[in-house]
């Protein structure tokens, strides 16, 4: 059984807490441990020699100072829940994956190739790029776009609307963070968007349904009065 879908159980799947919790564990005991962060970077370097343990293990460091750390972690864990709510526990981490991957292979392509047209310092490759950013704004434009309820959505975009100054600075200049920022902003969006719009089609189909069965009902007892 989906918790998403039960009303009473749904706010304890193991999505959000189970990644609020590793999150709290890894960066209160790592948040501050250069090597741990350079190795979790997923910046050129990594992403060619352990792109897949760079791309998880970053999502779970939120720094080194511990209330700052849980404060993220918090808004995280509450955007989360509102992620599995609307589109159950796999899909919600399919979603924050894609985030995650895309931005972050969007952003290190586009130096690696602004580096190879000489147009970027080769020393970025090694730039310490660690945090789940990329996971929360995907899991916010998803919510935003699709949230399960008017509260959810208005409370994403709010939260999308704060951190808009963060999200986009240095998009100008094409640094890696915005650009990785805008890119899992999009694809929350896209990858809501579709479910929503099938939801609605659905939701058309089943009132024209309603509608019209009144409507047969009526000529099959007009059918059964005319043959008698």
């Amino acid at each position: 059984m989906d918790l998403s879908r039960t009303p009473a159980r749904r706010w304890l799947s193991p999505v959000p807490w189970g990644f609020a919790l590793l999150a709290a564990a890894s960066s209160l005991t790592y948040g501050g441990d250069h090597a741990v962060n350079a190795w979790a970077s997923t910046n050129l370097a990594n992403m060619g020699d352990h792109p897949v343990e760079a791309l998880i293990t970053s999502a779970f460091l939120f720094g080194a100072d511990p209330w700052a750390c849980l404060r993220s972690i918090a808004l995280a864990g509450a955007i989360l829940a509102f992620l599995v709510i609307r589109f159950g526990n796999v899909r919600a981490v399919a979603l924050i994956a894609a985030g995650q991957g895309l931005g972050t292979l969007v952003s290190e392509g586009l130096l690696a190739a602004r580096i190879a047209a000489g147009q970027a310092d080769p020393a970025l490759r090694t730039t310490l790029d660690v945090g789940p950013s990329y996971v929360i704004v995907s899991a916010l434009a998803a919510v935003a776009v699709a949230g399960a309820r008017r509260w959810h959505r208005w409370t994403a975009l709010a939260a999308l609307a704060v951190r808009a100054p963060h999200i986009t600075s240095g998009l100008t200049t094409l640094g890696v963070t915005p650009v990785g920022h805008v890119t899992a902003l999009s694809t929350g969006m896209l990858l809501a968007w579709g479910p929503r719009s099938s939801d609605a089609r659905h939701r058309y189909l089943h009132r024209l349904t309603l509608r019209a069965a009144p409507l047969q009902t009526e000529e099959r007892t007009n059918g059964r009065a005319l043959s008698t």
